[in-house]
C-alpha cells in the first residue's frame, strides 16, 4: 500500500493502533504475574520485621507492567486516544497548541511531546520501535498544522530520515 493511498486530503482512511510488540507484551505480562506472586510471598514472611511493608511497592510495580503491557496509541480522524495506562488521554486534532521533539537519556531517544490545551502527552520511541515510530510521525505530520511545531522538532526529525 502507498502512502497516498492512506490519505485523502489530509484525512485517514483507517483508524490506526500503535502498541507495544506482542513478545514485549507477552514478557510483561509474565513478569507482572512473577513479581504479583513475589509481593504474596513477601506478606506471608513470618517475623519479617520490616519486609511486609515493601508488599505494596512489589503490587504496584506488577500493576504497572501489567499496565504497560495494554497501553495502546489509537489516530483517527477525529482525534489522538492512549488508553491502557493509569491515564488516558483523547485529544482532538484541534485542541493542539504545539508539537516538539526531543532527544533524551543515555542513548538520545527521540521522544515526540504533543502539547494540548489540558497538558502534554509524550510519545517515546522506545515503546513505539522504528518502523511504528515513523507511521506515527506520519500521521500527526498529516493532521497537524505545519506551523504547531517547533524548530526543535524538525531537526531531530530530520535526523530520524
Amino acid at each position: 500500500m502507498k502512502e497516498t493511498d492512506i490519505y485523502s486530503m489530509g484525512e485517514l482512511i483507517t483508524e490506526e493502533v500503535f502498541a507495544a510488540p506482542q513478545w514485549q507484551k507477552i514478557t510483561y505480562r509474565i513478569v507482572s504475574l512473577l513479581v504479583f506472586a513475589l509481593g504474596i510471598n513477601v506478606l506471608m514472611i513470618k517475623n519479617g520485621g520490616w519486609l511486609p511493608f515493601l508488599a505494596p511497592v512489589i503490587f504496584f510495580i506488577a500493576v504497572s507492567m501489567f499496565l504497560y503491557s495494554r497501553q495502546k496509541l489509537i489516530i483517527s480522524n477525529s482525534e489522538i486516544r492512549f488508553v491502557g495506562g493509569f491515564k488516558r488521554y483523547s485529544i482532538s486534532w484541534t485542541d493542539i497548541t504545539k508539537v516538539d521533539m526531543v532527544r533524551l537519556g543515555k542513548y538520545k531517544t527521540p521522544t515526540v511531546t504533543i502539547y494540548y490545551s489540558g497538558g502534554k502527552l509524550n510519545l517515546n520511541k522506545s515503546y513505539y520501535l522504528e518502523p511504528q515510530f515513523t507511521r506515527i510521525l506520519l500521521l500527526i505530520e498529516t493532521r497537524i498544522n505545519p506551523e504547531l511545531y517547533t524548530k526543535g522538532y524538525w531537526e531531530v526529525r530530520n535526523q530520524l530520515t
